[in-house]
């Protein structure tokens, strides 16, 4: 029985390498496969992309090679993508790829509101870091010490809350046929609001499982998320091929 691939989309400023402890614990019969969006991880040399579908473009080769139907877990900004892939997947080959989204730690588009006005592309470091602060994430202490990080990671940061705007401003309805599992910390910033406007992306009914924790709940509660996906995603043998 060949393993169910679970498809890993980080957050604003991160890099698959955050989902490390996750992809480690998940059992023998799911398949991680944690994906770098331009200009980080192993595509550090790659121009940082600015909008949706820009984004959505750069991860379609890595997610066509997977047979079969899959699972995506997006954290934050990655829920995001992770939405906009599956519905771009449904569009392109009118089969639905993408079984079940895991959307972590974001609201719902209908009910998403960014810290921000106008274009996050030109502000200040100063001011992109506050604004990672009041959605809900923040930047450690020494990469905010160190000259050359400090810059790369605003860099960053300004290309992803882009890819957010530009995500809710083009595509905040769009909705998928895939299942939508909505994950959050209970230290959050989001509303119970917030959080239940994922039902409407989705054409099947959702589900919203709350964890200890903050923004980054998924670094301290590896165990539980992984019986929650487990659980999940258990299909039968024939449906794996």
């Amino acid at each position: 029985m060949k393993p169910y691939p679970l498809i890993l989309l980080h957050h604003a400023g991160g890099s698959a390498a955050f989902f490390a402890p996750l992809a480690k614990a998940l059992p023998p019969e799911i398949q991680p496969m944690a994906l770098d969006l331009p200009g980080r991880g192993r595509r550090w040399r790659e121009a940082a992309v600015t909008s949706i579908d820009e984004a959505t473009d750069s991860l379609l080769d890595a997610v066509s090679a997977v047979n079969g139907p899959f699972a995506v877990l997006g954290h934050s900004l990655g829920a995001y993508v992770g939405l906009a892939l599956a519905a771009r997947l449904e569009e392109t080959t009118g089969i639905s790829r993408c079984s079940t989204l895991f959307a972590s730690a974001n609201a719902g588009p209908g009910g998403a509101v960014l810290p921000f006005e106008g274009s996050p592309l030109g502000v200040s470091d100063e001011e992109i870091f506050e604004i990672t602060g009041k959605s809900g994430g923040g930047v450690a202490q020494e990469v905010l010490d160190h000259p050359q990080l400090r810059r790369r990671t605003a860099d960053l940061l300004r290309a992803d809350f882009a890819v957010s705007q530009s995500f809710l401003s083009k595509q905040r309805r769009t909705v998928t046929e895939a299942d939508i599992v909505v994950c959050w910390g209970r230290d959050d910033i989001f509303t119970p609001h917030q959080l239940d406007q994922w039902r409407l992306n989705s054409t099947q009914p959702t589900e919203s499982h709350g964890f200890p924790g903050d923004h980054f709940y998924l670094e301290q509660n590896v165990p539980e998320l992984v019986d929650l996906i487990t659980r999940r995603l258990r299909v039968p043998a024939e449906q794996r091929g």
